[in-house]
């Protein structure tokens, strides 16, 4: 039986813009967070672990059901599909752009994981019904490109409405979220005028939701672990564990935990295990009674899928989580703003445009396999070299180079081991193993940001306490306001304050990386903090000597004539926690290079071939 009555040709090609813009709002909202990172982490005055949660939960969520959707749409129409998700796609960013807490926004995070996992796999099996011939090769790689432009701008769109956004909105990365809401509606409208319904009805599809379910529940396990172990400790508590009536040790929130009292996490990584473990099992036995595993471990039997599929996972462990540490390094260890932290981003964007199609000349000459682990190795190396230029002393415009490598790795790579992925399957297999291929790449990007993310925040907390605790920023700051006779007596009493309680402003911020809460080194204001700390009765005796701290005007004096011994002060503290950051992003970045580096060796067991890749097969594992 034939696929229901394709779109009407005068429209077509308006349904491909549509369905090419949707798949930017993807794309662009996997990577806007790196960018949105620091402000969210801001809003909410978040630890590092709950903010990192927006980031993963996304790609978990995407790619624990992109396999089910495709498959809801073969069955009951690919075009009712899109819409419904473009719908939820919609709330759930509006919902992200207004969420008044971290949790609430964490949800609709997740919403907006679901959403696109139910857009994405639609837009491309449209693409594939409605165009032949010819054309359908235009339109795949247009919808191609159109990914890989998407990640370019994801981060400079992202960082131009946070850096210039505020005119509209205060907290102005919301609108990074918010202006989905207009294009999606318009994609919706759009779709029910230029696409007609298409549907696979020769076969009728079983939904695995045994599968679903474990895959689900295991992965969501292990994500968790890993992300909050930095949080609630790795193997001992530190930090008790709070859900809803729950807490885990179970004492008072004021209590001290004794040690050697173990920290839930562990059992968290056993849990998740036990339900992959599970899900193994049940898909096998799913797959011999016949059924549609969400995942055909049958697959395995074909070398390109088998190894193909671990390289993908290896180096997606490492690509999508150093973009984070890299983000977070440049905004908050070299304070740059967002949008010209989006900029430093286009290096790479533009060398991977054009290194995608120069991949597949090299390709027929040389075989698919060895672009592939060429491109890999370039990533490794770039990487590395990364790790190696990340210091604060060192400009921003030394990572051009190693950006210029990593683009030139990453075209060389992307398109040509999808191809090798999907080489010896056969072709009514094809559409699942193509979503088999998506949804371990997402995952492996989950569990790679959360794993790098877990480096780079340990890792802060760590290198900055020791440079904290030796700091001599406040003894040196009242040396000099001490020497400094020009200052009036309030001014002098309030720089000797500040001295005084420098141990204590330590011990605060070494007591904040212990629990994770961070800090961001271009917010520190040690005199609003020094005004903050005089209690009311202070206040209301200076009050009463005619010394008002609650007006402005007198508060803008003493910033005035503190003020150029409070930037040295400040920038001290400033340079101790740039540079836990810029320590950590090192380690982060070089755990990626080894990522990426046994994705390489992995690649080497891929069979070779000198075949070009088509672009329905590249924009099959975008």
């Amino acid at each position: 039986m034939e696929l229901s009555t394709p779109m009407n040709d005068s429209r077509r090609w308006i349904a491909l813009g549509i369905l090419s813009m949707s798949l930017m709002l993807i794309v662009i909202d996997s990577t806007v967070v790196n960018i949105a990172f620091p402000a969210i982490r801001a809003t909410f005055n978040a630890p590092f672990s709950d903010a990192e949660w927006v980031n993963s939960i996304y790609s978990l969520i995407f790619g624990a059901a992109i396999i089910t959707w495709g498959k809801l749409g073969d069955q009951y129409g690919r075009r009712n599909i899109f819409i419904m998700g473009a719908a939820l796609f919609a709330l759930s960013s509006l919902g992200v752009g207004l969420a008044p807490t971290i949790g609430v926004m964490i949800g609709f995070r997740a919403l907006q994981g679901l959403a696109g996992a139910m857009m994405s796999p639609s837009t491309l099996s449209i693409i594939s019904s409605t165009f032949k011939g010819r054309e359908r090769g235009i339109a795949f790689g247009i919808w191609g490109a159109t990914a890989g432009v998407s990640a370019a701008l994801g981060p400079l769109l992202g960082g131009w409405l946070i850096e210039y956004g505020t005119k509209i909105m205060a907290e102005s990365w919301r609108l990074a979220f918010i202006i989905n809401v207009p294009l999606a509606v318009i994609a919706i409208v759009g779709s029910l005028w230029a696409i007609r319904e298409t549907n696979d009805n020769r076969q009728k599809h079983l939904i695995d939701w045994r599968g679903i379910l474990f895959a689900t529940l295991g992965l969501g396990a292990v994500v968790s672990g890993t992300i909050e172990g930095q949080t609630y400790g790795w193997l001992y508590a530190k930090k008790i564990f709070m859900l809803g009536s729950i807490h885990y040790p179970n004492l008072p929130l004021d209590a001290v935990i004794p040690t050697g009292t173990l920290s839930f996490v562990p059992f968290t990584f056993a849990i998740g295990l036990a339900f992959l473990a599970l899900f193994v099992w049940w898909e096998l036995t799913f797959e011999k009674k016949g059924g549609e595993p969400l995942f055909e471990l049958g697959l395995f039997k074909y070398q390109s899928f088998r190894f193909g599929l671990i390289t993908i996972f290896i180096i997606a462990l490492g690509e999508f989580g150093v973009f984070l540490a890299i983000s977070i390094y440049l905004q908050l260890a070299k304070g740059l703003g967002a949008f010209e932290t989006g900029t430093q981003f286009l290096a790479f964007a533009i060398v991977t445009m054009f290194a995608a199609p120069m991949a597949g000349v090299l390709s027929s000459r040389f075989g698919a396999k060895w672009i592939v682990t060429a491109g890999m190795v370039c990533e490794a190396a770039a990487l590395f070299w990364i790790s190696r230029t990340l210091y604060i002393d060192k400009p921003v415009s030394s990572l051009i180079p190693p950006f210029m490598l990593y683009g030139l790795g990453v075209g060389l790579a992307i398109a040509q081991l999808s191809n090798l992925v999907l080489s010896d399957i056969p072709g009514n297999k094809a559409g699942q193993a193509s979503g088999a291929t998506n949804t371990i790449r997402q995952l492996g990007a989950s569990l790679g940001i959360a794993i790098i993310g877990a480096v780079l925040f340990t890792g802060f907390a760590t290198s900055a306490t020791p440079l904290v605790q030796n700091s001599t920023a406040f003894s040196d700051f009242g040396a000099r306001v001490e020497a400094n006779t020009s200052l009036s007596p309030i001014s002098k009493m309030i720089g000797s304050s500040m001295a005084g309680f420098g141990d204590k402003a330590k011990q605060g911020i070494i007591t904040g990386l212990a629990a994770n809460e961070g800090f961001d080194p271009n917010q520190a204001d040690p005199l609003q903090t020094a005004l903050d700390s005089i209690p009311s009765v202070g206040k209301n005796a200076m009050k009463a000597q005619g010394i008002n701290l609650d007006d402005p005007a007198t508060v803008a004096k003493i910033r005035q004539e503190l003020g150029p011994d409070v930037k040295i002060l400040q920038a001290d503290i400033q340079n101790a926690l740039a540079t836990g950051f810029s320590t950590a992003a090192r380690a982060a970045a070089t755990l990626a290079a080894v990522f990426v580096m046994f994705g390489a060796l992995s690649s080497l067991m891929l069979p070779n071939t000198k075949s070009h890749v088509t672009p329905e097969t590249a924009a099959t594992v975008v």
